[in-house]
């Protein structure tokens, strides 16, 4: 039923947009003008009875089918208009570019006169259905009524059941914990149950609970928690959904564990690379939303992870729906999620209802809030939804129609949850934001859902007309709809960018069910399934991951009247011909090679979005889709250039393609393209049509944009030409200069090219790389009052602009979050100019009031960086800053205090800087959970550090002046050290046996000792330590004996051992070992024996690096029986022949 009420919304959007484009052509001289007026008073006289037909829809089911044939006559007459405004447009840009018009086959559209006859037929015959279609009307006695509005809809009954299935899913770890209400607890007993779970090699918990309960979330919960993250060292997620692919699971793990995409095409491939990747580490995956009950694909994919590495303490975590999949695959206690307490789901409902006004309710709103609360039924999704929905109104009569529903008699599972959920659909208050979230269906089920792509569908599709008058463009009312839906919860898990600007959401899986269910009749997926017709089908989308594609037949009438189509490596070949009525074309998969040139045939089309293809090019052809809104050309490596018409494209108002794109120049003229809202990057020439200019012309861009190639920019004027000033919606510039010695042409003019430059007022990020000026543009350097133009930055960027001798002011920006300054080597002095101090003693409060992240990278030259704190008390200086790096400025003696940063200081890196003590502050550093320093020759000596009880991470390392580190003592959460390479240091420091859960160890590089220092004060880590990287030195000729006894090391590295020749037989002792290295070690001359080496019966790689006594004896002879069981074997990081 849900799917006719939506036929409604369809019907009557598409007639409200009939009127005023049929009056516009009524105004040109088609010759057909009569036909247009009837046809336009046949659409008022339907628009008058539909509210009486969505009324008796429900009931009547000839009047259902009424609507049905009224809904294909109201597509086909906005085909019919569009093919109209189409004509005008080619007529336009013929006209405009000077054309060559041939001789043309009478009737091709390139004929005016067979156009225009064609024409007229077409509006006589959809004339015709409407007049017809109005007679049944009067038949059926459908009244005329006053208002289509539907502000109050009925509540519609219960609806068809669905199957329980879900469509693929792409579920992500993301949460934000402020919106989790009573599930923390749960999350705690089951990071106790896994981290208690050491002796198992594979423990298996299972999370239970029905659609909307919070199962992912939970498990999301567990994933995030700090304990777990020390515990395990990979956190991987993998979306399962009812694909459960033994190859595609291993894939997904494969990709989150190297972060990049994975090329193996054989299970067996992918085993051997995650044996490598996950050797010696204990990993906890999570599979979501599982649906397999079959036991013996969950046993294959059990043995392929047992097989992955031999650890014990691995843990898996399984959400399903399903208690027999729990059945088949816990081996730790089933956790069935139980549902909300009324309290809770009240508390739910005011988070949505707080985001609108802070204003406390009135008692007999809240009376009726805790009562719809309760009705919830203890399910959150259901909750946070109608929690949405009821922020939009605090009218009581609003709230208690959702109290009074009798919809809330069936709430027992997901598919009775969609009446309930349907509440908030209804409530949406215009047909378009109703068609909008139903379009949502034809993507799969959690697909991460881009904004600007979403809103660019919904454009192509029509469904974003501004009302005559509006001053709002169609991506301005998509925004809207977009926030709207995510308001009232229909949207959910928000995705931010650095900036803090949503772009991209998901829809929960029963969420997904809705928009299906208002949606099936027009909206079709297909996976591996067959059809037959597709007739009623206007939006199709083919999936197949890389399986068998569906078998669906591409008749001409059955393929007219789609309106998207979204195909997996399925090409169409020539069938564009066909596809007449498309606005939405999304082509992805590689098996996909070229575009035909049928596509000119496309003249509806809005959209065309290639995807990870193999194409090379796009045809000529595609530049007389005068109608093109968005080109989107994706992940598609081998794409070589865009068409060199493509300024034909005159309503092109998106254009996305390949960084790779960088080395091709981009086509001529593109200014031409006025409508231009997103160009990533531009490419300056010298030649007119490519110079910075073109750029002027732009006044609608937004977003990102990258110009490079500003060498070729030849004076302040010519980049002013740019007008980046006024274009007030882009949010991040970057401004790329090629480095000089690259540089075909140089004008050495680069301080007057920036300061023609300037920015908009309201950026967020501003990047410059290659800048070769002496001095920053005026615009950066002046005092706060001009700097106040960038109250928003949030993220600057200055790299390579080697010639720079200062740095700007940016001390009073008051939303910098992220600051990094990287090869400026003619700075020699950070000043007070730098904090917003000056000389008349003007200054802020706080200084950097905001800042989360700074960086000073190969600064050679600098040498005073002075501290604001020496010069005044009343300034509170850098009181966010979370991560601090200071690398390669080797002449910096001294860096500011951290005092003001102290509370939430996590990480504090120094590379080789000259400074000889650390910054002060650093002991009350309460957070701080990384300190590196190395490569400090002039520091000799570091502050005490006891007090610093959130670090995880200690390195010391290269600093051949240092002569002692304080004690260690209360570090207790410390699970990595290394103190390295420290020359003149005599001793460890002490209070090492506090370090309780030491995991890697990084030790030696004495030069002035003669053995090797204790390791006694940490032989209580023999437990917990599993990494142990020896460093010696030229007097050392044996390894220290306590080695022997850390029984639990995984891995061991024995790094420049000169003087070592034999190992001890106590190696042998290192049962756990799986990884043994041996680098530098020069007179080693053999490994143990057989006998002993037999006895480290896990160990799966060893490792000899120029180690030249070993290579003499083991290369070519890996037969040898002290090392013949050991897997992997390699010489100089080449394996050895077998």
């Amino acid at each position: 039923m849900a799917e006719t009420i939506y036929s409604t919304y369809v019907v009557k959007e598409i007639l409200n947009k009939l009127i005023p484009l049929a009056t516009e052509q009524i105004g040109l001289a088609w010759g057909f003008k009569e036909e247009l007026i009837r046809l336009r008073q046949s659409v008022e006289m339907i628009q008058d009875v539909l509210a009486d037909a969505e009324r008796r829809q429900v009931t009547d089911q000839s009047v259902r089918r009424w609507l049905q044939r009224l809904k294909d006559v109201a597509y086909d007459a906005d085909d019919l208009l569009d093919e109209l405004a189409y004509e005008i447009l080619r007529r336009k840009v013929e006209i405009r570019y000077q054309m060559k018009r041939k001789v043309c086959f009478f009737f091709s559209i390139s004929n005016p006169i067979a156009f225009r006859i064609k024409m007229a037929n077409k509006v006589k015959s959809i004339g015709e259905s409407l007049k017809k279609i109005n007679d049944e009307a009067i038949g059926f006695g459908l009244h005329a009524r006053l208002g289509l509005g539907n502000t109050n809809p009925e509540i519609i009954p219960k609806r068809e059941t669905n199957p329980e299935i879900n469509p693929k899913r792409e579920t992500n770890p993301s949460i934000v914990h402020s919106d989790v209400v009573g599930r923390v607890g749960h999350a705690s007993k089951i990071v106790d149950l896994l981290l208690s779970a050491t002796n198992q090699q594979l423990s298996v918990i299972p999370i239970v609970g029905m659609a909307g309960l919070g199962k992912t979330t939970l498990a999301k919960l567990v994933y995030h928690d700090a304990l777990v993250k020390r515990h395990f060292d990979e956190t991987i997620w993998v979306c399962v959904s009812d694909d459960f692919d033994e190859k595609r699971i291993l894939k997904t793990i494969l990709e989150s564990v190297t972060h990049e995409p994975s090329a193996l095409g054989s299970t067996s491939a992918q085993l051997l690379k995650l044996q490598e990747e996950l050797r010696g580490k204990r990993y906890l995956l999570i599979l979501d939303d599982v649906w397999n009950e079959n036991s013996l694909e969950w046993d294959a994919l059990r043995s392929s992870l047992s097989g992955i590495n031999s650890n014990a303490g691995n843990g898996i975590i399984i959400t399903t729906r399903k208690h027999r999949v729990a059945q088949i695959t816990g081996t730790l206690q089933q956790q069935n999620l139980e549902k909300l307490l009324d309290d809770e789901c009240w508390s739910i409902i005011k988070k949505k209802l707080s985001l609108n006004e802070g204003i406390p309710l009135p008692p007999d709103l809240e009376a009726i809030g805790r009562d719809i609360a309760k009705k919830c039924g203890g399910v959150p999704l259901v909750a946070k939804v109608l929690g949405g929905m009821m922020s939009r109104t605090r009218e009581k009569s609003e709230w208690s129609a959702i109290q009074n529903s009798e919809n809330w008699n069936s709430l027992h599972n997901s598919n009775e949850m969609l009446p309930i959920l349907k509440l908030s659909f209804d409530s949406l208050q215009s047909s378009s934001l109703k068609q909008c979230f139903a379009y949502c269906s034809i993507f799969p089920k959690d697909y991460d859902m881009k904004k600007e792509e979403l809103i660019q569908y919904w454009m192509a599709e029509g469904f974003l007309q501004p009302s005559q008058g509006s001053n709002l463009v169609m991506e301005d009312i998509g925004n809207m709809y977009f926030d709207i839906l995510l308001e009232n919860s229909l949207f959910q898990d928000a995705e931010n960018d650095y900036y803090g600007n949503i772009i991209g959401c998901k829809l929960h899986d029963v969420v997904h069910d809705l928009a299906l269910s208002v949606s099936k009749f027009e909206s079709l997926i297909l996976k591996e399934d067959s059809v037959d017709d597709i007739n009623h089908v206007r939006r199709l989308s083919i999936q197949c991951n890389g399986g068998t594609l569906p078998n669906i037949s591409f008749s001409k009438d059955s393929v007219r009247k789609l309106r998207t189509f979204v195909s997996e490596n399925k090409a169409l070949c020539n069938t564009f011909v066909d596809f007449k009525g498309l606005r939405v074309l999304k082509l992805f998969g590689p098996t996909i090679t070229e575009l035909s040139d049928s596509i000119v045939g496309l003249i509806h089309l809005r959209l065309l979005h290639i995807f990870n293809t193999n194409i090379k090019a796009l045809p000529k052809s595609i530049t007389k889709l005068y109608n093109l809104q968005t080109l989107r050309i994706e992940a598609c490596y081998y794409f070589e250039e865009l068409p060199k018409d493509l300024i034909k494209l005159i309503n092109l108002r998106h254009i996305y393609f390949n960084h790779e794109a960088y080395r091709k120049r981009l086509p001529k003229d593109l200014g031409k393209l006025t409508c231009l809202q997103t160009l990533k990057y531009f490419k300056v020439g010298q030649e007119a049509g490519n110079r910075i200019e073109e750029l002027g012309h732009l006044n609608q861009l937004s977003g990102q944009l990258l110009i490079i190639g500003l060498e070729n920019v030849r004076d302040k004027d010519e980049a002013r030409s740019a007008h980046l000033a006024e274009k007030a919606r882009i949010h991040e510039l970057r401004l790329y200069w090629s480095v000089y010695s690259d540089r075909k042409v140089n004008h050495q003019n680069d301080e007057e090219v920036l300061e023609g430059l300037q920015p908009p007022q309201y950026l967020k990020g501003l990047v410059i790389v290659g800048f070769g000026g002496n001095k920053l543009p005026s615009w950066m350097l002046t005092n706060c009052d001009a700097l106040s133009l960038f109250g928003n930055l949030i993220e600057i960027n200055l790299i390579n602009c080697s010639k720079c001798e200062e740095v700007p002011t940016l001390g009073h920006l008051p939303c910098l979050e992220v600051l990094e300054i990287e090869r400026m080597g003619n700075v020699t002095c950070i000043g007070i100019g730098f904090y917003g101090m000056y000389s008349d003693d003007s200054y802020r409060k706080t200084l950097f009031p905001t800042l989360r992240r700074l960086k000073l990278n190969e600064m050679e030259g600098l040498v005073e960086w002075k501290d604001v704190m020496e010069l005044t008390t009343t300034s509170v200086v850098f009181p966010c800053l979370e991560e601090f790096e200071v690398y390669e400025c080797t002449n910096l003696r001294s860096i500011p205090s951290i005092q003001g940063a102290a509370s939430l200081l996590q990480r504090l890196q120094i590379l080789s800087c000259g400074v000889e003590v650390l910054p002060t502050g650093l002991r009350s550093c309460t957070s701080l959970q990384k300190l590196s320093i190395s490569c400090c020759d002039k520091l000799i000596s570091i502050p005490d550090l006891r007090e610093l009880h959130s670090l995880t991470e200690l390195e010391i390392g290269d600093c051949p002046s240092l002569k002692s580190i304080p004690h260690l003592q209360e570090l207790h959460s410390l699970t990595k050290l290394a103190i390295v390479n420290c020359a003149k240091l005599t001793r460890l420091p002490g209070e090492l046996e506090c370090l309780t859960r030491l995991n890697t160890l990084k030790i030696g590089g004495f030069y002035e000792l003669d053995a090797f220092p204790s390791l006694s004060s940490i032989l209580h880590s023999h437990a917990s330590l599993e990494k142990l990287y020896l460093y010696g030195w030229y007097k050392l000729n044996s390894l220290p004996e306590e080695i022997q006894y850390f029984t639990a090391l995984k891995h061991l590295v024995i790094f420049n051992f000169e003087r070592l020749e034999a190992l001890p037989e106590w190696l042998g002792n290192l049962s756990s070992l799986q990884s043994l290295m041996f680098s530098r070690c020069e007179n080693l001359m053999d490994l143990p024996t057989a006998q002993v080496m037999g006895r480290l019966t896990k160990l799966e790689e060893l490792h000899m690096n120029q180690c030249p006594k070993l290579k003499e004896r083991y290369e070519g002879n890996s037969e040898r029986s002290n090392i013949a069981h050991i897997p992997k074997v390699l010489i100089n990081w080449s394996p050895i022949k077998r």
